[in-house]
């Protein structure tokens, strides 16, 4: 299923990366470095506007499957983490990449853009899931992979962004995260919280 998402990212990531050749004047060595770290410092705002709304709704689907927490307390987190994906998902596919930027630099940091969207749009989808009796704790646990995934490959895009801007050293390009407090947009309980969701 991994493989399957990436196959598919890689395929929209090209797609799209294809579209527009730059004719704006290149940047300078410094502008790069300038821009790449505002658009790095900016998917780190969009992270921790997810934080509060995301672990309300670990904690309440914790609770809820050991009966700690109600149907409406549970639809309530579920809602607002949904409205937080959202609109987040929606900002990150607004944030505007310089057309001055080298190319490669440039298709780095789309490719960012389309993997980050992708995994808040899988976890406001796997959030839902969590209130839905149609729904198995492994096809809830296989949404939540996903979005890791998805999570994963744009981190990697922008650490290589930043290291073809000379921000930071090639050990880090593949390990750094967004934010160093938590990149990974968190996780829902993989066990438990579903199975009693769903009545599974």
């Amino acid at each position: 299923m991994r493989q399957a998402l990436f196959a598919g990212l890689i395929m929209v990531v090209v797609l799209l990366s294809a579209c527009g050749n730059n004719s704006a004047e290149p940047a300078s060595e410094e502008v790069v470095q300038e821009t790449v770290q505002s658009f790095y410092n900016e998917m780190s705002k969009y992270d921790e506007m997810g934080k509060s709304s995301l672990e309300n709704f670990n904690t309440t689907l914790t609770s809820y499957s050991t009966g700690q927490a109600t149907d409406k307390e549970l639809q309530k987190a579920v809602n607002r983490f949904q409205d937080t994906a959202s609109e987040i998902a929606d900002q990150v596919n607004d944030v505007k990449i310089s057309k001055s930027l080298p190319d490669t630099v440039q298709t780095l940091l789309r490719d960012s853009v389309i993997a980050f969207q992708s995994a808040y749009q899988l976890k406001e989808k796997a959030s839902q899931s969590a209130v839905s009796p149609d729904v198995t704790a492994e096809e809830f646990n296989a949404m939540n992979q996903q979005a890791d995934v998805a999570m994963l490959y744009g981190i990697s895009k922008l650490n290589e962004a930043r290291l073809a801007a000379g921000l930071i050293e090639p050990e880090k390009a593949v390990t750094g995260t967004v934010s160093e407090a938590g990149a990974d947009i968190g996780k829902a309980p993989s066990t438990g919280g579903t199975e009693t969701t769903s009545g599974k």
